[in-house]
């Protein structure tokens, strides 16, 4: 993995020195640094002090001391480091446990024993969201704002890059642009891939393992049956919200699984895009009975 800003740390927070030293070994000729801690204590003390260089949080859930959800809850109060992702590793395996670390904002999952393969497409998983997090601050910060005037329009995209540029652009109309994006592009991107492309979350599992996501996007999108599809988002801004209605010409899916962080999904490397956007990004969120259009709206402090 191709590391885009200038974090490269993934801390290892286990006091079993095995399970240290495993979860070392099998994540140590990743393209980042990896940084031992045998406590939570020693874990919080280094994340309060400089947070600025990490990408993840490898946490045990079960520590004496300061445990693996207290170390969780001070990472989210603190403002140098409430958006660095936290992956937890815990022989806690129940969904009520898994439930409970997903509420607490642990979003990554791995429950002990596990496949090594399956540490690093988790660990992975959450790197490459949390990069792409940044990205998306650092353009917003560096374009212009004259975006910001726009009433009311409609956009029609194919792509996933258009899809990106327009989750970037729309952002800039919506009052906190940074949490706007990171919704908008999930959304986009699944009118993409899932609706006009017709991907399927066992597919994409599939090929995002084997490292041929990019290319089998790319290969559909010249198929002869989908060479023409395009999505469309109709934005209008009102005096108390702004509605965002994304609408692709796939034959839809049932979105209800995905509108909330399932436990079962926690070990998955996707599937946590939808959820996301419901829980970070907007007020509101609803799908069409077929599963082809979703309007997300954003309220408007009113004056």
């Amino acid at each position: 993995m191709r590391l885009d800003t200038q974090r490269d740390t993934v801390m290892l927070v286990d006091d079993d020195d095995l399970s240290l030293g495993l979860a070392a070994a099998i994540l140590g000729d990743q393209s980042f640094r990896t940084e031992v801690h045998s406590s939570g204590e020693s874990a919080w003390a280094r994340l309060a002090a400089h947070s600025e260089n990490v990408l993840a949080v490898v946490l045990d859930r079960q520590m004496p001391g300061m445990a693996g959800l207290e170390v969780l809850m001070r990472m989210k109060q603190s403002p140098t480091c409430r958006e660095v992702p936290v992956v937890f590793l815990s022989g806690l395996s129940s969904n009520e446990e898994i439930a409970r670390g997903i509420a607490a904002g642990a979003f990554y999952y791995v429950t002990k024993p596990y496949e090594p393969l399956l540490l690093r497409r988790v660990v992975n998983a959450a790197i490459s969201d949390f990069q792409q997090r940044l990205r998306f601050r650092a353009r917003l910060e560096s374009t212009a704002n004259a975006i910001g005037l726009l009433e009311a329009g409609i956009f029609n995209f194919r792509t996933i890059e258009e899809a990106q540029a327009l989750a970037e652009l729309l952002s800039k109309i919506c009052p906190n642009p940074d949490a706007a994006v990171t919704g908008l592009w999930q959304l986009l991107l699944n009118a993409v891939e899932h609706g006009n492309l017709g991907l399927t979350y066992e597919e994409k599992a599939v090929l995002l393992a084997d490292g041929q996501w990019q290319q089998e996007i790319e290969q559909r999108l010249r198929s002869p049956e989908r060479a023409l599809k395009y999505a469309s988002v109709r934005v209008e801004r009102r005096r108390d919200a702004i509605l965002f209605r994304i609408t692709d010409q796939g034959t839809g899916f049932d979105p209800q699984p995905y509108l909330e962080f399932d436990p079962e999904r926690a070990t998955h490397a996707h599937g946590r895009g939808i959820a996301m956007a419901r829980l970070l990004s907007f007020d509101a969120l609803s799908y069409n009975a077929i599963g082809n259009s979703v309007e997300a709206s954003i309220a408007l402090r009113l004056a």
